[in-house]
């Protein structure tokens, strides 16, 4: 039986959801600050909402396969609604913390199933153009929700602003319930693989991609004797520099938006910034293919890197020597767009189309289940320490640190560079 073609105006029920999403860290940040939390009670919240969005990316991704697809969409839809609801009414740091632990796992049953509704309800020769559109939807839903946040802070409090966002989020609901098709041709999870756009989305989504739980044997490819030889090494340094890369990510990430606050920036100019490196990401996100067959994968990585960790480092130096508000929206209006927007897009993209290539060589379960355990790892400790390194050595050292695990992982990325494929 054939795919039945179904109008992709479904995909625009997501927005009012994307609208949510996209400032709901930074607006967590803020409310636990607010709250009179400190920087750890914010890693604490941060890694929490990591590892649980690892696990249920497990959990969700393995019911994908036997559940009904839009009944799941909209399941994590409403109530990831009604979470941000509660957060919005809760006054205590720790019920902070545990409702967004939980809105994380929740939020992750829908990654997988939207990407399976389209590899079921439109034809494989327009996927391309079908993932094309809900990427650049969600990119667009996550700036409005950047710069509308960043407005409504001027004239509501931050649990006021999650309240909105969480009403958006049961609008997303209400939309779908109407406008979501529902699919009538079962499409397995590892098809995902075999489709590039596919892939990347499902990737940009939730980076951490339970295709297949490895085993223990999945992980001999870091053995000495690999790394020994540059040829056979390949796969180990490109899975060490993503180790590398979302450890640092995790620090900054983290941290980042605390450091603005904490020095003396408003909530709405805080949210610009992101809003600024929001904006960059999607513009790099069309040119990036450019450089990328331009200087190569391995190239362009290892430049990202040096351009992501620059910029890391002179946000950490000018925040040691001037810490004043002044310097921290100079360093926000241009050195953060260029790492979290140029760098981190042409980063990612190179990465993602290397880990592709390699999850095609016929071990795709067990090639995409390390890299999800180790990224999914490296980003909850980066959280997780991020907290301690901030409360201990400051945020400029911090993001130092941070700087310095980017800057060296580009040799690592400039040996695979150098490895013959």
């Amino acid at each position: 039986m054939g795919i039945k073609l179904y109008k992709d105006n479904w995909m625009y029920s997501f927005i009012p959801y994307n609208v949510a999403m996209g400032p709901l860290s930074t607006l967590i940040t803020l409310q636990i600050l607010k709250l009179g939390g400190n920087v750890i009670d914010v890693a604490y919240a941060i890694s929490l909402a990591n590892l649980t969005g690892i696990i249920g990316s497990l959990i969700w991704g393995f019911t994908a396969d036997y559940f009904d697809r839009k009944k799941q969409i909209l399941i994590s839809f409403l109530t990831v609604g009604i979470s941000l609801l509660l957060i919005s009414y809760v006054k205590s740091i720790e019920s902070i913390e545990l409702i967004y632990s939980l809105l994380a796992f929740l939020s992750s049953a829908s990654a997988t199933p939207i990407s399976l509704l389209i590899m079921s309800t439109v034809r494989k020769d327009l996927w391309t153009p079908a993932y094309a559109k809900l990427n650049y939807l969600s990119s667009i839903g996550y700036l409005i929700g950047l710069i509308s946040s960043s407005i409504l802070a001027f004239y509501f409090k931050i649990n006021e602003i999650l309240l909105i966002m969480g009403f958006l989020v049961l609008i997303s609901f209400g939309l779908s319930l109407y406008f979501l098709p529902k699919p009538e041709l079962h499409i397995e999870r590892t098809a995902l693989l075999h489709n590039l756009e596919s892939f990347l989305i499902r990737l940009k989504q939730i980076p951490t991609i339970f295709i297949h739980l490895p085993s223990k044997h999945s992980f001999k490819i870091f053995s000495l004797s690999r790394l020994k030889s540059l040829p056979s090494a390949y796969v180990p340094l490109l899975y060490i520099g993503m180790f590398l890369f979302y450890i640092a990510s995790g620090i900054f990430n983290t941290e980042y938006p605390a450091g603005l606050k904490t020095g003396g920036l408003s909530n709405s100019l805080v949210l610009m910034i992101f809003s600024i490196g929001m904006v960059f990401q999607i513009i790099s996100y069309y040119i990036s293919p450019k450089i990328i067959n331009r200087f190569g994968k391995a190239k362009s990585s290892w430049m990202s890197l040096l351009l992501r960790g620059s910029s890391y480092f002179m946000i950490g130096l000018l925040t040691v020597l001037i810490a004043n508000k002044i310097s921290l929206i100079l360093t926000g209006v241009i050195f953060y767009p260029l790492a979290a927007g140029i760098a981190f897009s042409i980063f990612y993209t190179s990465t993602s189309i290397m880990i592709f290539e390699i999850a095609r060589s016929g071990k795709e379960g067990s090639t995409l289940g390390v890299y999800s355990t180790l990224t999914g790892i490296a980003t909850t400790f980066g959280s997780f320490i991020s907290g301690y390194m901030a409360r201990y050595m400051g945020f400029g050292l911090t993001y130092i640190v941070a700087a310095l695990i980017l800057l060296t992982n580009v040799f690592v990325f400039k040996t695979i560079e150098r490895i013959p494929r």
